[in-house]
């Protein structure tokens, strides 16, 4: 477990996978975490996290001072790089606002540098999702490019920004 101040992350069970569901297919969490047309089955879900059940590829839930299940926040090892990492996160809409996100990526980016050994932490962000790019500031994180056109929302194509975090030597 990684302990943060306002969230614990630990490794997802099988009794998360209901609540991730639910959390991760709101319609308002689904506009920047799959956009239009995609909503994940159940079995899309558990394979998802099944993937992830590696050292160089983790799925954590983020857990809450009342012992709730808020979202998850993943990593994964660079295929080209050993020492670079991806992250992404999901909280559940009702959980937003509350600081549980920001503090679940800096407990990863202190794991990932601290006991990895990472040199860099990247993670692309949609160019619409203000509230997500203004926290992944507030974590260090700076802008170093655009996907032009990737993401598809509300009837139309959206850049995607790519974000890093170098390790501060």
């Amino acid at each position: 477990m990684l302990y943060g101040k306002k969230v614990y992350l630990r490794e997802i069970v099988k009794a998360d996978i209901n609540i991730l569901y639910d959390l991760c297919t709101s319609k308002n969490v689904m506009r920047y975490n799959g956009g239009q047309g995609f909503v994940p089955s159940r079995h899309y879900i558990i394979e998802s996290f099944t993937h992830f059940n590696n050292p160089n590829k983790k799925a954590l839930a983020i857990i809450n001072n009342e012992i709730e299940v808020v979202g998850y926040i993943y990593f994964k090892q660079n295929s080209h790089t050993i020492d670079v990492y991806t992250i992404g996160i999901t909280i559940g809409e009702k959980y937003w606002g509350q600081a549980y996100g920001e503090d679940a990526i800096k407990t990863v980016i202190k794991y990932l540098f601290n006991k990895k050994n990472a040199h860099k932490i990247e993670l692309e962000v949609v160019s619409q999702n203000s509230n997500a790019i203004n926290c992944y500031k507030k974590c260090g994180f700076i802008q170093e490019g655009v996907k032009r056109s990737k993401y598809y929302l509300e009837g139309k194509y959206i850049d995607t920004i790519i974000m890093g975090l170098l390790w501060d030597y």
